[in-house]
């Protein structure tokens, strides 16, 4: 019999299909909507100093050539440094040095140069690789020389955000010269930090500044390198990460046109690690102590952060000694929205326990020995006095100096410890640092607080 309830049957199962469909394009949409409106994880923003857009009143920022290509040629440009490194050829008076591409970005650096210095990016203007200035040919400029005005650097509206901290590479010239860099916010208030820039072949450690590149030569205008072992400074200044970043203007304070900046990168709202006390600030080797560490995230800050301790002075284990260890647990934390308490690491610090200690005497046990006998000798003397009195005062003196003898014995014993000590006594510090997904690392320490731990080794 033919089934009459057939075309019923797959026609439900045609609607069962459609309304899977509208299911799935459902769920996708759901899921879509999801994803537009989960929190953007926060990354670092690498100023466009090359930008001709309003970063600048429409022009660039970069108004200096300071990068060259190995064997380039830029003799009668400003360039960087006016050197005396050759014998210019009239009308040129001097013979200017720039920073060498090659020593910067390494032999195989790409266009644009980039370098990603302790987990921040930054993004560099267009190296010169063909022969300026004395040929005719204008080089381009790729380095901003500080002005007594300013120069304004406007960001584009899409980058006017909230930042935690503001990253300029750079250096002076000639000696040492003082600037100063101001973060203007949207409100109209600014945040101005006074500068002095260290000569790019002398650091001097100045506030908000550290090694960013070390021990590079110059490039001399005829294309060669000199013998000068230089650097490229970061000065890292926190700024309000309550406001929103409109602007950065880097002035020359005194006149002397050589300081110099050749990246700006800015850091969104990220954290700080802060290190506590630890439970006992001096242990013996062998022993151990430990710290709570915790990750404070700024506002509007969320991420997981892979956390590392690291050791100073750094000792190197050998026969004769073994360096202290440090370990964290858990090893990485996550920073969600709407924390109720920032999250915490603990810091394990442990001291080597010595190994295989053992005593060498020598040298004065001889000598402790045979002090008394001198006066033994005439003590033995006195013994043959005549009368009773003399031999017992003769007695009570080789008594006397035989105690004398025994007592010595013990201070004239040298020791000296002929297997491994373990950690050698003294102070350590703990640093711990971190690292994000998206390469952020943590912000300055505000005042009062510091990201290390310190332990003293006893003997």
């Amino acid at each position: 019999m033919r089934d009459t309830k057939l075309p019923a049957k797959r026609e439900e199962r045609k609607m069962i299909t459609r309304g899977s469909s509208w299911c799935v394009f459902f769920m996708a949409a759901v899921c879509l909507l999801c994803m537009s409106t989960a929190p953007a994880l926060a990354q670092n923003v690498q100023v466009d100093l090359s930008s001709t857009s309003n970063l600048c009143a429409g022009q660039q920022c970069f108004n200096t050539a300071g990068i060259f290509a190995n064997g380039t040629t830029f003799l009668g440009t400003a360039g960087m440094d006016n050197g005396n490194n050759c014998t210019p050829t009239p009308p040129y008076t001097n013979c200017p040095d720039a920073y060498s591409a090659n020593q910067l970005f390494g032999a195989n650096y790409t266009e644009p140069p980039a370098l990603t210095i302790a987990g921040v990016p930054y993004t560099f203007g267009t190296v010169n690789t063909a022969s300026c200035g004395s040929t005719g040919t204008a080089c381009t400029p790729d380095v901003v020389n500080y002005t007594t005005a300013g120069v304004a650097i406007t960001l584009p509206s899409n980058q006017q955000s909230i930042y935690s901290t503001m990253i300029v590479l750079g250096a002076a010239v000639n000696g040492h010269h003082s600037g100063t860099v101001t973060a203007s916010y949207t409100d109209g208030t600014t945040s101005v930090f006074s500068q002095t820039l260290s000569d790019w072949c002398g650091f001097g450690g100045n506030q908000y500044e550290s090694i960013a590149v070390g021990g590079i030569n110059r490039i001399n205008s005829d294309g060669t390198l000199n013998g000068a072992s230089c650097n490229l400074y970061a000065y890292t200044y926190p700024v309000d990460f309550t406001k929103t970043l409109q602007g950065i203007t880097l002035n020359d304070a005194d006149g002397s046109g050589a300081s110099f900046a050749l990246a700006v990168t800015l850091k969104p709202p990220t954290y700080t690690i802060d290190g506590g006390p630890p439970a006992s600030t001096s242990i013996s080797p062998g022993s151990s102590t430990t710290a709570t560490v915790t990750v404070n995230p700024q506002p509007g800050y969320t991420g997981t952060v892979q956390l590392t301790c690291t050791i100073s002075p750094a000792i190197v284990s050998s026969a004769s000694a073994t360096a202290p260890t440090c370990s964290l647990n858990p090893t990485s934390v996550d920073v969600t929205l709407n924390e109720t308490s920032p999250p915490t690491t603990m810091l394990t610090f442990n001291a080597a326990s010595p190994s295989k200690a053992s005593v060498d005497r020598h040298g004065g046990t001889f000598y402790a020995v045979w002090l008394p006998l001198p006066g033994l000798a005439l003590i033995g003397l006195g013994l043959g006095s005549r009368t009773a009195r003399g031999k017992r005062l003769s007695l009570w003196l080789l008594l006397g100096f035989l105690l004398v003898g025994i007592v010595a014995m013990p201070a004239c014993v040298s020791y000296t410890h002929l297997g491994n000590v373990g950690t050698p006594p003294g102070q350590y510090t703990i640093s711990v640092n971190g690292v994000d997904q998206n390469g952020l690392t943590q912000a300055s320490n505000s005042t009062g607080t510091t990201n290390t731990v310190v332990v003293t080794v006893s003997q």
